[in-house]
């Protein structure tokens, strides 16, 4: 991991920080969105950078169908969505707990009027009848959720209600993290998601470790037997 951890139990958490609440996320986008309307080449922040959402894009162009659903998990400004509508993809979902993102988000894309946009916590919403889609794309959103100051319990809903939202058969988790490595990632996930890629990063040593600037990791989902079944 990038932040520093403390340990709880018998795992590590990384350690409380604003950027992990609702709060800091509502007024980021606010100032964003005022910014935007004054000058339009001003998106706000690409998360992780340019060249990690050009990763995920790419591999999302050699591996998707264009007609295949794909869900932005934490969309922030929706940019991550505009690059694929620009390339083709025609449903596509942007989801995001902060309102202010939402108006952000649509307003960058406004000459994509079939991306649909909806505000939802997706940590409220775990349960049969949610929209299911064939790749969940996730570049920041579980790291956020890793700061949160109930990170712990946070982590494994956020878990559970993707796992919820994806295809069961077919279906994909794309997920990008700077604060988990792949062995951290896959570790956590691996009672309700199998491992179908990981994606080459950059990677550099420092005190003889090696490591990933991000870490990439495509999941599958498992599929669940039913109670009674």
């Amino acid at each position: 991991a990038v932040v520093s951890t403390q340990s709880t139990g018998s795992e590590s958490e990384l350690r409380d920080s604003h950027l992990g609440t609702k709060d800091y996320w509502d007024n980021i986008y606010v100032k964003e969105l005022e910014n935007y309307k004054e000058n339009e080449e001003d998106f706000g922040e690409i998360w992780f950078g340019e060249r990690t959402e050009q990763k995920l894009v790419d591999w999302l162009e050699e591996n998707i169908g264009n007609h295949k659903s794909i869900a932005d998990v934490g969309t922030g400004n929706g940019h991550l969505l505009s690059l694929l509508a620009e390339q083709g993809f025609t449903n596509l979902t942007g989801i995001d707990y902060a309102a202010s993102s939402i108006s952000l988000a649509q307003a960058v894309n406004s000459e994509f009027p079939h991306i649909k946009f909806v505000c939802e916590d997706v940590l409220m919403t775990i349960a049969e009848g949610v929209q299911r889609h064939h790749v969940c794309v996730d570049k920041g959103t579980y790291d956020a959720i890793s700061l949160s100051s109930t990170s712990a319990a946070d982590r494994v809903t956020y878990k559970r209600s993707i796992h919820s939202r994806i295809e069961p058969t077919e279906g994909l988790f794309l997920l990008a993290s700077v604060n988990w490595t792949v062995e951290e990632l896959t570790l956590f996930y691996s009672d309700l998601f199998t491992v179908h890629q990981v994606l080459p990063c950059k990677q550099f040593t420092f005190g003889g470790v090696t490591g990933r600037d991000v870490s990439i990791v495509v999941f599958k989902p498992r599929i669940l037997e039913q109670a009674g079944s």
